[in-house]
């Protein structure tokens, strides 16, 4: 058996304007919580931030998380940084859009897709823990301009291209979001925020399709949101908290501090009320 995690931050984008605050410090928080409370080796913890954190390195590293896993194994993926959205190739219409990741060298041509996310965790063998932390966001609805590097909060959101052209021009894109990451319908999304959804991991995302993870000064340092107080929840549990316990502490955490995001619990019922980072049954 054993323990492996993978982190990811990136604060430094090699696209003007994009540089957010708190993502490397998400890294750290997140690697001294698996190496002082969960029994994770320091040398089993790979981090990745900034300007080594590129398409090819990110895909990579993951695609060796999963590849590499053996029954009785347990896995952590955490990505900290932005979200965003480009037109979906494969769709019915040209004016639908995929969800993404942002790596430092994102390319809107050659993005790295939730849709390939998907494929290489449900390659996934059989007996393998994997929880899926993602604190940036996920949303069609949040078109937000880029602010300013002092503002007190960032929304975690990376506008693309036809964003900016739909800000520009005042005429609204049509289409929806496609999303692959969540296999849930939206419905089930707007429902509740823990969803019994038929995938091998389970998955945290930072908020509602509706809204945007904040990057924001908390603590006395730049943090994203959803990473301090999910962090601060199992501290305060001593390690000892289920799936759902760690999301409802996390929400309560956040709702306390005033953000108004709200993240999503998402994977197979049953394992709900599994301790956090517990082996498969």
């Amino acid at each position: 058996m054993a323990k492996k995690a993978l982190l990811i931050g990136i604060n430094r984008y090699k696209i003007p304007g994009a540089d957010l605050r708190g993502c490397v410090n998400d890294v750290e928080n997140m690697k001294d919580v698996l190496t002082q409370m969960y029994g994770f080796a320091r040398k089993d913890v790979a981090v990745m931030t900034d300007f080594a954190a590129t398409t090819t390195a990110m895909k990579a590293a993951i695609g060796r998380l999963v590849k590499d896993a053996r029954s009785g194994d347990v896995l952590l993926l955490h990505y900290s940084g932005h979200g965003a959205n480009v037109i979906d190739a494969s769709g019915d219409e040209p004016d639908r859009r995929d969800e993404i990741l942002c790596p430092t060298d994102l390319d809107w041509h050659k993005p790295l897709l939730d849709d390939w996310l998907r494929k290489t965790f449900n390659r996934l063998r059989s007996g393998v823990s994997l929880t899926v932390i993602m604190d940036c966001c996920h949303s069609g609805s949040n078109t937000r301009a880029l602010l300013p590097p002092d503002a007190p909060s960032i929304p975690r959101f990376l506008p693309n291209p036809l964003d900016i052209m739909e800000s520009e021009s005042g005429r609204k894109l049509r289409g929806k979001v496609q999303g692959s990451l969540r296999v849930s319908t939206a419905p089930k999304r707007k429902k509740s925020d823990v969803v019994d959804a038929d995938i091998p991991e389970l998955l945290v995302t930072g908020c509602r399709d509706t809204q945007t993870s904040a990057d924001a000064y908390i603590g006395g340092s730049y943090n994203g949101a959803l990473t301090y107080c999910l962090v601060e929840t199992l501290k305060a549990a001593g390690g000892n908290i289920s799936y759902h316990q760690l999301h409802a502490g996390t929400i309560k955490r956040l709702k306390d501090g005033g953000y108004d995001q709200v993240p999503q619990l998402e994977g197979r019922a049953a394992k709900f009320d599994r301790p956090f980072l517990a082996l498969e049954p």
